[in-house]
């Protein structure tokens, strides 16, 4: 076999295999869960609807897109509506390579696209009908290109065309992809070199992605000004936050003890023999890509939270370049050179976790409810915002029903009502009372719903369900 197609054919189609293998196998083991049916449920609506949410919803419209013609194809059970994230995680691994083997050499390409591969982050977000595999993948694409344009001077007018694509799909994909298009603009900025050659492609960079995003602009600046007052994650809680984002990218925690040493072992090499790294530029960047923004999102997150494993995965996709890139720079003797890029691989394949639970077991907490319920029988479901998620198992058919104000009709119609509170619901001559309690202290804080409940009626029996899922029965008093 020809080593030069090998390397450029064969083995990146080997990874984007192993990926679908690795991340697609356990693809239906989880409920959908968190926000998932939020898309869902919106995606299979007609476009009117969509285009009506989208000034209102807190992720720009691409993937509510994408799922929703592929929903109208494939339908919307838990494997349907997760593919397309498992396709776009799969794909971003070629990317991952051709950096690698494009600006390093073959066997960075190599070391990056197994962490990428067996990676349980990665695979969490192959897993789960949102938008972030596909914002990966635009990241991992317009990376790519940026290094084309800069790196290789190479002024094909294709470059040029899918860079700009790819960033302009970026920014419609997550508000978070504006953190890639500030990297590459820092870049050349700080760069004195760079800056003097390309002064115009950032002006015309800037330029066109302002053009791009124009009819967005209005929804983005309403979003961070509300976002300034405070968000729904909790800042971080010290220094010990930012190991545990580091050890969610590296799986276990011995994963992570080893990466967090390559890291600072790998920095400290490179900036010492730094004129003996022939890729100086391009490591330069790769260091930024997952550093800058990783940095400054813990940093601004004791100010306005957004330190979340979910809003990091731009960075992640460079965490994936910079382990491989800092552990083969370590060792410089060839014989040597192996040893620590390899040992952390093979880490990674040991402790990746296919099969991770997104501790979201709705599937079981609904099945629990109905064997409970019976004609006499209140439920209650709290807080309102878990409602979807519920009605997902609970009914299919309510649930593909566009009109959410006829669905709680027609679940009321059954005794079931999703509140916030025990206002407007008729609840003091029930018989007997199901609560299903799903963290709802946290988006509803002060409801008194099980407080009213304990006081009014005689609980009878509690069960839990991973991890937020709390159900408790009630029967009157004698």
């Amino acid at each position: 076999m020809n080593r030069k197609n090998y390397a450029a054919y064969y083995l990146p189609l080997f990874f984007i295999l192993l990926n679908v293998v690795v991340k697609g196998f356990f693809l239906g083991s989880n409920s959908l869960g968190g926000d998932e049916p939020f898309s869902v449920y919106h995606s299979q609506q007609s476009l009117d609807n969509l285009f009506e949410i989208f000034s209102n919803e807190n992720n720009p419209p691409l993937h509510f897109l994408v799922l929703h013609y592929w929903i109208k194809c494939f339908g919307i059970s838990e494997i349907a509506v997760r593919i397309p994230s498992l396709i776009f995680s799969s794909l971003t691994v070629l990317f991952i390579y051709r950096i690698g083997k494009q600006f390093f050499n073959l066997r960075i390409a190599v070391y990056a696209s197994i962490i990428f591969t067996f990676s349980t982050y990665q695979v969490m977000f192959a897993h789960e009908a949102r938008a972030y595999a596909l914002m990966g993948l635009l990241t991992a694409v317009s990376m790519f290109y940026y290094l084309r344009i800069i790196l290789l001077k190479d002024q094909n007018k294709w470059n040029f065309c899918w860079f700009f694509l790819a960033n302009a799909l970026l920014i419609y994909t997550h508000f978070f992809g504006f953190f890639v298009l500030f990297v590459q603009c820092f870049f050349v900025l700080f760069q004195r070199n760079l800056l003097k050659e390309y002064n115009r492609f950032l002006l015309l960079f800037v330029g066109i992605m302002l053009l791009a995003y124009s009819p967005y602009l209005t929804i983005i600046l309403s979003r961070f000004s509300s976002s300034a007052g405070g968000t729904w994650v909790a800042p971080p809680t010290g220094i010990d936050a930012f190991y545990e984002m580091l050890r969610a990218l590296s799986n276990a925690p011995v994963t992570a003890v080893f990466t967090i040493a390559a890291l600072v072992a790998g920095l400290i090499v490179l900036l010492v023999k730094r004129k003996q790294n022939p890729h100086r530029i391009a490591t330069r960047l790769v260091l930024c890509w997952f550093y800058l923004p990783f940095i400054f999102m813990f940093v601004i997150s004791f100010r306005i939270p957004m330190f979340l494993d979910r809003y990091l995965m731009f960075a992640a996709i460079g965490f994936c370049l910079v382990v491989a890139l800092s552990a083969d720079f370590i060792l410089q003797k060839p014989k040597l050179r192996f040893l620590i890029p390899g040992f952390i691989c093979l880490l990674f394949i040991v402790s990746v976790k296919p099969n991770k639970s997104n501790k979201r077991e709705v599937r079981e907490t609904v099945k629990l409810v109905k064997s409970l319920e019976n004609d006499s029988t209140l439920v209650l479901v709290a807080p309102v915002h878990f409602s979807l998620n519920f009605i997902y198992y609970y009914d299919r058919t309510l649930f593909q029903n566009p009109d959410n104000e006829l669905v709680q009709r027609e679940l009321n119609k059954r005794s079931l009502y999703c509140i916030n509170s025990l206002e407007n619901v008729d609840y003091k001559n029930r018989k007997r009372i199901v609560l299903v309690d799903a963290a709802s202290n946290f988006s509803a804080p002060d409801n008194n719903i099980l407080n009213t409940l304990q006081t009014e009626f005689r609980e009878t029996n509690k069960q839990h369900i991973e991890e937020i899922f709390d159900i408790y029965e009630f029967e009157q008093k004698k």
